[in-house]
């Protein structure tokens, strides 16, 4: 997983020697005469890539809100874009052909050649990303999924290319400067609080809660530790009520304003006992216990910085649990549970198995 984590800049200067690539991909797939919303959908964390993106451009959904009819319905000026790695999960194929009948275009974004998805017939962009091992939590697959996302919504709205390529290497660079850091900050906060009851990860703002719920789902993929996610100030009203002490939070802090109300949230909770660390822009504040700071850049996106430092936060926190990250046998190997996660959303992958009580 560490080694997934540390290819990513190097991954997205792939990404960005592709930009005329994906360019051409956008001119025809997506054309201009449909002027309408770019809707992004799909399930896990395909829906947090595109919740992420939110207000960017990106006009987001999950696969059962489309499918549901209770999110934004897709009308005859709409693209729509279906979100799955392999191209099989059931809801977002589900929700694909329900969208089929009434947006004006229907492309997948995938990192395979399209699984189900191409077989309704839907143009497919592949991230063409390399696994490096099996069942691994989802990290590089993560980032380049919002990368790819963005540059569709980007390139659609008639941003440069030349721009959109420069801003890639950008954040490549800054995600290469901040990752030492982050796997040492990590690494030694996991240790300081093994003995935390449970992590709180709190940020603001549509996008930056979408990465907030990434960095818990994650989490709970890789160890046993309960996690939770919350706007920093509505966190007070609510989840407040029920924290332990000694727990753990994270900021993902979303604007200078946010850092500041994150700062004296991160100090009050001391008397509890609480440890903090804040991630965010070097000029914002912190008040947290530790921080990892990048200097200010109008071409890097911080929530992407935030994504990967909570990638490395789930590693070093699940070694410390005496989890390994590497396979997570600790899911396979709960038959039960695994089969009934394949039951509520890949019941595909059952049948695909030859085998009812088969886990895949």
């Amino acid at each position: 997983m560490l080694a997934d984590i540390f290819r990513q800049p190097a991954v997205l200067r792939q990404l960005a020697a592709r930009v005329p690539e994906v360019a051409a991909f956008v001119s025809e797939t997506l054309p201009p005469r449909f002027d309408g919303r770019l809707i992004a959908f799909g399930s896990g964390d395909g829906w947090f890539a595109a919740r992420s993106l939110s207000g960017m451009g990106v006009t987001s959904a999950s696969g059962l809100e489309v499918l549901g009819d209770v999110g934004p319905g897709p009308e005859a000026a709409d693209c729509v874009v279906a979100i799955s790695m392999s191209g099989n999960v059931d809801r977002t194929v589900e929700a694909a052909e329900r969208a089929q009948l009434s947006a004006g275009r229907v492309v997948a974004l995938t990192n395979s050649e399209g699984g189900r998805l191409a077989g309704l017939g839907l143009p497919n962009i592949s991230l063409r990303l390399p696994d490096i091992a099996p069942f691994l939590c989802g990290t590089a697959s993560f980032v380049m999924t919002r990368a790819m996302l963005g540059l569709l919504a980007d390139l659609r709205q008639g941003r440069s290319e030349a721009r959109l390529t420069a801003e890639l290497i950008a954040l490549a660079d800054a995600i290469e400067m901040i990752l030492p850091r982050a796997d040492a900050v990590t690494k030694d906060f996991a240790q300081l609080c093994v003995e935390a009851p449970g992590v709180r990860i709190l940020s603001c703002g549509a996008p930056g809660m979408a990465v907030a719920d990434y960095g818990a789902a994650k989490l709970v993929e890789l160890c046993a530790t309960p996690v939770w996610s919350d706007d920093v100030e509505e966190f007070a009203h609510r989840q407040f009520w029920t924290m332990q002490e000694v727990e753990s939070v994270l900021y993902f802090p979303t604007s200078a304003k946010v850092a500041e109300i994150a700062a004296a949230s991160a100090d009050a909770l001391r008397n509890m006992g609480v440890r903090s660390l804040s991630v965010a822009p070097v000029d914002w504040a912190s008040g947290a216990d530790q921080a990892v700071n990048w200097p200010d850049d109008d071409a890097v996106d911080p929530l992407m910085l935030q994504a990967v430092f909570v990638q490395c936060f789930g590693y070093n926190w699940a070694l410390a649990q005496g989890f390994d990250p590497n396979r997570r046998l600790h899911l396979k190997n709960y038959t039960k549970r695994f089969k009934t996660s394949r039951m509520l959303t890949r019941r595909s992958l059952l049948k695909m198995a030859g085998d009812g009580e088969a886990a895949v």
